[in-house]
C-alpha cells in the first residue's frame, strides 16, 4: 500500500480516537490500538491474531499479550 495513504488513514484513526480515555494511554499503547484498527481495515477476510501478526511488523504473541490488557473501547 502507498505510505502516503497509510499516513492519511492513521491520521483519521488518531483524530477519531482523540478523547480522554485515548489520551491517557502511553505512546506504545496508542500505537498498538491504531495499528490494530489499521490492520482490521486493511486485511481482507478473517481477522485473528495469526493474520494480524502476518500482515504487520508485530508478532502474533504481541497481539495476544496486548489484548489481555484491559482497554475501554466505549
Amino acid at each position: 500500500m502507498i505510505p502516503k495513504v497509510s499516513n492519511i488513514v492513521k491520521y483519521y484513526i488518531y483524530s477519531t480516537l482523540n478523547n480522554d480515555c485515548f489520551n491517557k494511554l502511553n505512546k506504545t499503547r496508542k500505537d498498538f490500538v491504531v495499528s490494530v484498527l489499521w490492520h482490521i481495515l486493511s486485511i481482507k477476510g478473517r481477522i485473528n491474531f495469526l493474520q494480524l501478526g502476518r500482515f504487520s511488523q508485530s508478532s502474533e504473541q504481541t497481539y495476544r499479550n496486548q489484548f489481555e490488557k484491559p482497554f475501554d473501547f466505549f
